[in-house]
């Protein structure tokens, strides 16, 4: 009775543990969904659906990113 109790403690902490990381990792997808909206917009494109982001992964979204901020970066030293 008091292993079920114990495993059923660590259960319960673990599945806690998950939901906070796949929060975590929601809240840094939905920051870099911004991020991609708001250098679409600076550099006058039309931002993108939330439908265009729909499977992409965090490492992906980052990678967007990135060339988004090289473009800025680029059009702000030509101007």
């Amino acid at each position: 009775m008091y292993d079920a109790r114990e495993k059923a403690i660590r259960d319960h902490e673990w599945a806690i543990h998950v939901a906070r990381d796949e929060g975590i990792k929601e809240g840094e997808i939905k920051g870099k969904i911004e991020t991609i909206r708001l250098l679409q917009k600076l550099l006058g494109l039309s931002p993108s659906r939330d439908s265009e982001f729909v499977g992409k992964s965090l490492e992906e979204l980052q990678a967007i990113t990135t060339e988004l901020q090289k473009k800025f970066q680029n059009r702000n030293r030509n101007q």
